[in-house]
């Protein structure tokens, strides 16, 4: 099974957050005593202690790379983008999502609930001690605000993959010595759950620094806090609101798009002004890293094919010239050269016949070396959509050495997302005015890309946000939730309704003229109503004096 797989040293002793942040701070983490236990009485005394501590919660942010959960690596161990109608996987190691085929008790996000390092509710758990105990913590008063506020946001960010996932969960706001409290609370309402983290961000942000001083970069901003709470108010449909709060963050003026798309993600480039906030990794196996190019570069490369483009996704992408869809007879769209013209974040996005990848053209016509096992390949990591995934690959890692890791940062908020959530939220509660036409056409122009055309009504600007957020943001699990708040993933993540295809190319063997042909794939793939969001884990419901109900439809 391809899964992703984090690479770390799980001894954790607190000073790894200077590995988490890639800090070069003054102090000498080593020289702090290593603490295991949020009750340590020690640690609370020392302010050095408390700030290393903080490390670990940033840990516990998950990354598209790499997640932390248990049996739950088809949702974060590979890219998200995976269970959406953009990407597919060569393997069966979805086939129980796709199909449907689970429930509360073999649900693969039932790891969330556990009493682990790497469930959320242990997590929750010691952001409660932790804010109960800040305040009295020898030492800078500002410093520990600020670290008050780093973990109110942690502890958002946390109960908001709980909502994305399952809805509402009980709200735990102080310390508690059992974990198993949390399922003897009701579940507030959406509405009162959404109340919750955005006044949890609105208060973390009066407290955040709009920037750090470059040993302490990645730490929670001021810009970061409110790029969450804008997203959460955006996933909820309040417009207005999640308008405002974007546009807070673009009148920061702290951050900026990159002059090339490709740039944002290069593995040399981690610290650009582009980018809110990261989850950090540093290639160091001893320490924070991960294998996404070893999963998902092409396998004659020795990668392993894992995260495939479809051609659903292809053909999303514009012409570059007339900025039309392919669809469009007017396009300049040529079905005998389908890649030639196209939008650029296309070739930075995917690996198709002719690309240029590691010094040569990728052969994806049958019988080309990259459809071909050979080299030891383990049979079947080719790619079934003709296609592999280039975004986010470092083309100088050598794969052939065992002692070499990947290192790429994954980003979780930045800029060109921020434009889009502003210009949609704008764009549904006011209408396409000039402020939202002035967003996208930021983020089309880094690209390449014309201007939208003028005259847009609110309906057709909105389709124009969606087809720019799918293509700006491609592989960055953005897709996944936005065509679930749409309400669309009934249609649009079943086969039934909504194929996945892909593009297979044959080559004359004496002309070499290339023929392309774009064919559906055979796998079944079932998204109905109760799949918007997953069953709570039946051991939570058949707790005595549970008052969790059980999610619609499970």
């Amino acid at each position: 099974m391809k899964k992703m797989k984090l690479i770390t040293n799980r001894y954790i002793m607190m000073g790894l957050a200077a590995v988490l942040l890639l800090t070069a701070s003054c102090k000498k983490v080593l020289d702090i005593t290593p603490v295991d236990q949020v009750t340590d009485p020690l640690m609370w005394t020392n302010q050095d202690m408390v700030l290393t501590y903080t490390g670990n919660f940033y840990a516990q942010m998950n990354a598209g790379f790499s997640g932390p959960h248990p049996n739950s690596s088809i949702f974060t161990g590979n890219l998200l983008s995976d269970i959406t109608d953009d990407g597919e996987v060569n393997s069966t190691i979805y086939n129980t999502y796709w199909n449907g085929a689970y429930d509360s008790s073999n649900s693969p996000l039932n790891g969330m609930w556990t009493a682990t390092s790497f469930g959320r509710w242990m997590y929750i758990r010691r952001a409660n001690m932790f804010l109960s105990k800040i305040d009295a913590v020898p030492g800078d008063p500002n410093l520990n605000k600020r670290m008050k506020a780093e973990i109110r946001f942690l502890r958002a960010f946390y109960y908001f993959e709980f909502m994305n996932w399952f809805g509402p969960v009980p709200i735990i706001t102080t310390a508690q010595n059992d974990l198993d409290e949390s399922a003897f609370v009701a579940k507030p309402t959406k509405d009162e759950f959404n109340d919750f983290l955005v006044n949890e961000l609105t208060a973390a942000a009066a407290d955040l620094p709009v920037t750090y001083a470059t040993g302490d970069w990645g730490r929670i901003t001021k810009g970061a806090a409110l790029a969450m709470k804008g997203r959460i108010q955006l996933y909820a449909g309040r417009w207005a609101d999640a308008a405002t709060t974007n546009k807070a963050v673009i009148d920061l003026k702290t951050y900026a798009l990159q002059a090339s798309y490709s740039s944002v993600f290069a593995n040399n480039n981690k610290m650009n002004n582009e980018v809110i906030l990261t989850i950090q990794f540093n290639g160091d196996k001893a320490q924070r890293s991960h294998l996404f190019d070893t999963y998902n570069q092409p396998p004659a490369f020795g990668g392993r094919g894992g995260t495939l483009p479809t051609q659903n996704l292809v053909d999303e992408y514009e012409m570059q010239a007339t900025g039309l869809p392919i669809t469009d007879v007017l396009s300049g769209y040529d079905k005998t050269q389908p890649y030639v013209g196209r939008d650029p974040r296309f070739a930075a996005t995917v690996l198709y016949d002719g690309s240029v990848f590691r010094g040569r053209s990728l052969q994806l016509y049958n019988g080309g070396v990259d459809l071909t096992v050979s080299g030891g390949i383990i049979a079947g990591w080719v790619t079934n959509t003709g296609y592999y995934l280039r975004k986010f690959t470092d083309e100088s890692i050598n794969l052939a050495d065992a002692n070499i890791a990947s290192g790429q940062n994954w980003i979780l908020f930045r800029y060109a997302e921020v434009l889009l959530n502003y210009a949609e939220a704008q764009n549904e509660a006011f209408g396409a005015d000039a402020t939202v036409y002035d967003a996208v056409n930021k983020v089309r122009k880094r690209a390449g890309m014309p201007d939208l055309p003028t005259g847009l009504s609110q309906t057709d600007m909105r389709t124009a946000i969606r087809h720019e957020r799918r293509v700006e943001l491609a592989f960055e699990d953005a897709r996944y939730w936005d065509v679930k708040r749409w309400k669309l993933a009934v249609n649009l993540f079943s086969t039934a309704t909504n194929p996945i295809k892909k593009m297979e190319i044959v080559r004359d063997p004496v002309t070499g003229v290339k023929t392309y042909t774009v064919k559906n794939l055979t796998k079944l793939r079932v998204f109905q109503e109760k799949h918007y969001l997953f069953p709570f884990p039946i051991t939570e419901i058949n707790k005595p004096g549970n008052k969790i109900e059980q999610n619609t439809g499970w």
